[in-house]
């Protein structure tokens, strides 16, 4: 049964509170250590992946020794393994043998709903090793990748192509989850042309114009990415321009823009001039969608956005904003908020328009 994006939004919170009610109710001690402990369920994960351990299971139950013989590892480690993540339902133990459960299957490579490449991500050195220096980053406000590697991470990536290759494939895992969210919490059925600006493999593009077959659509983005993109497309021949570009200098003149997960990623002046590149080109009667996780206004109510901030704090030098704060950057580049959408991802949609 799916569950309404507002019900989805509702329980978030309700269910946080259950957490945090637990987390005051055992000792200080053992609350802050399981915090300090998040780190090896995550590790667990990725060597679930990586060993081959998920997709041998995808083929059907079989015990730890029966895995251990079929992939060559070894047998009492894979039987910790397993013990460990059945008790966070990736795995259920019936006897002797394991078996994948729904949330188990989206480790898997092959699986509709597969997230294999972020788990896989989350583990890499190169993601790691810079949360050792998150606190300089508050002593000097640079990124901690910034300080660990010499520089910015999407710098990185383009001198790194085995590093670029596993981050796309990773952010394509958590687009696949937005991309059906957005496409379906929102009417785009008037919406045409849309702009997908920063679109990079083209995932969101596809999944409007896929619910949306009267519609138009650009993807607009760095050279390198649309070119990956018009494989995505080409279904839509004739109904999607490529239009490769710097958003920062310039954008198609459109209807209707999408801007998924692009704000996040910078600091107020660097979003202020995409914004105002939109407003220079945007049609008459024209809206602007910002998809972002957002953070809550009260800083003791947990969102999902907390985590990401705190990747874009290490990482990048972009944030997660609040709805006030939105509201804020969005009128100094000339737009005024007309409502915000739930989507049953972690995501809203922010729909404005220039005043």
């Amino acid at each position: 049964m799916k569950i309404p994006n507002a019900l989805v939004h509702a329980l978030t919170p309700l269910i946080a509170g259950v957490s945090s009610m637990r987390r005051r109710a055992i000792p200080p001690q053992l609350a802050i250590m399981e915090m300090a402990t998040g780190i090896w369920p995550a590790m667990m994960l990725r060597a679930f992946v990586k060993s081959g351990i998920a997709d041998r299971l995808a083929q059907g139950a079989a015990s730890s020794d029966q895995v251990a013989n079929d992939l060559s590892l070894h047998a009492p480690s894979v039987r910790r393994v397993l013990r460990f993540l059945a008790g966070y339902d990736v795995v259920r133990a019936t006897g002797e043998k394991f078996e994948l459960t729904e949330i188990g299957r989206c480790a898997t490579s092959n699986d509709v709903a597969s997230v294999a490449d972020f788990l896989s991500y989350v583990g890499e050195p190169w993601q790691l090793v810079p949360w050792t220096d998150l606190d300089e980053t508050l002593r000097t406000g640079k990124s901690a990748f910034d300080l660990t590697y010499g520089s910015g991470f999407f710098d990185y990536v383009k001198q790194h192509p085995e590093v670029a290759g596993v981050f796309d494939r990773a952010m394509n895992d958590v687009a696949k989850l937005h991309a059906a969210a957005i496409a379906e919490a929102y009417d785009f059925s008037a919406a045409s042309p849309v702009a997908d600006i920063g679109g990079g493999s083209g995932l969101v593009l596809h999944a409007i114009l896929s619910r949306y077959p009267k519609i138009r659509g650009v993807l607009s983005d760095l050279p390198a990415a649309v070119e990956k993109a018009r494989a995505k497309l080409a279904d839509f021949a004739g109904r999607v321009e490529f239009v490769p570009g710097d958003f920062f200098e310039s954008v198609p003149s459109v209807q209707t823009y999408v801007l998924t997960h692009i704000l996040h990623d910078w600091d107020d002046e660097r979003s202020l001039k995409l914004l105002r590149a939109i407003g220079r080109s945007i049609e008459p009667n024209g809206h602007v969608l910002i998809a972002e996780a957002l953070a809550e206004d009260d800083p003791n109510v947990w969102s999902a956005a907390s985590l990401t901030d705190a990747q874009m704090l290490t990482m990048l030098t972009g944030r997660e904003r609040t709805r006030t704060e939105y509201t804020q950057l969005l009128r100094q580049a000339g737009f005024a908020v007309k409502r915000i959408i739930p989507t049953s991802a972690a995501e809203s949609i922010i729909v404005c328009a220039p005043v």
